[in-house]
């Protein structure tokens, strides 16, 4: 975890970071709702606010602090099939052709274990001679895909194995024209966000619908955390709110 190591992956916290984490660990604060932890959730908010602004998301913009890419990834994933199906007045089992989300074979593992836990099927589809998926690879694959509802695509904003960054732009296109949802898995590189050098290289992923990038990893915050981003939050709370008489209070509105 030296300082200048910047190759390893899971954490190089800074003091501060370390500090705070200390404090935090040792303060009891429950920041899942505002009426416990007004002042986590402030922070956590604002840095979600920062990290969405440099993804050129619109100001609605939001989301959560979850415990790393994997339920990043499997949360952003949840809240698409819920949203197409929605849209597409589907229910779980209506015997409809099966879904399935589409992603480049570069695409980090958690994404194929997010498509096993919703029992969805996996398109794989070829990336280029840098192994990054294209917008036209992307449109070719799902021409041919005739027995499945591509509900959602996955485009990577750095692989973990090689630093890729997809065509984020050209999937971007293709998603809107076919009415998909499109999450950026930024886990590993989403902060080169911030860099003038590394952010043109995201051209696109302010058209996603959600993204996911880990502070731990080059935010220089203690392992483990990731920020998902929303571009519509109200499609994830519909989803993962969970109802419960204790939890009224929780989701009263002031009149």
């Amino acid at each position: 975890d030296h300082p200048r190591y910047l190759a390893f992956v899971p954490t190089a916290p800074s003091e501060a970071s370390t500090l705070f984490d200390l404090v935090v660990s040792a303060s009891s604060i429950y920041g899942d709702w505002w009426l416990e932890g007004a002042g986590a959730i402030h922070a956590e908010n604002e840095t979600l606010r920062w990290l969405a602004a440099l993804a050129g998301f619109p100001a609605g913009a939001g989301g959560a602090f979850v415990s790393g890419g994997t339920l990043g990834n499997l949360a952003a994933l949840t809240t698409a099939r819920d949203t197409w199906r929605r849209k597409h007045d589907r229910v779980a089992f209506d015997g409809g052709l099966p879904l399935a989300i589409a992603a480049a074979a570069s695409a980090h593992s958690s994404v194929r274990l997010a498509a096993k836990v919703l029992d969805v099927d996996l398109i794989s589809v070829p990336g280029d001679v840098s192994g990054r998926l294209t917008g036209d690879a992307l449109r070719t694959a799902l021409a041919a895909v005739t027995e499945r509802e591509v509900f959602a695509v996955v485009a990577s904003g750095g692989a973990t194995n090689t630093g890729l960054i997809d065509d984020l732009r050209g999937v971007v296109e293709v998603a809107g024209e076919r009415g998909m949802w499109m999450h950026v898995d930024a886990a590993y590189g989403g902060a080169a966000l911030a860099s003038s050098i590394g952010r043109p290289l995201f051209a696109g992923i302010e058209g996603a619908d959600s993204f996911v990038v880990d502070p731990h990893k080059w935010l220089f915050s203690p392992y483990d955390c990731a920020a998902l981003i929303y571009r519509e939050p109200q499609l994830a709370r519909a989803f993962h709110t969970q109802e419960a008489s204790y939890l009224d209070v929780i989701h009263e509105r002031p009149t």
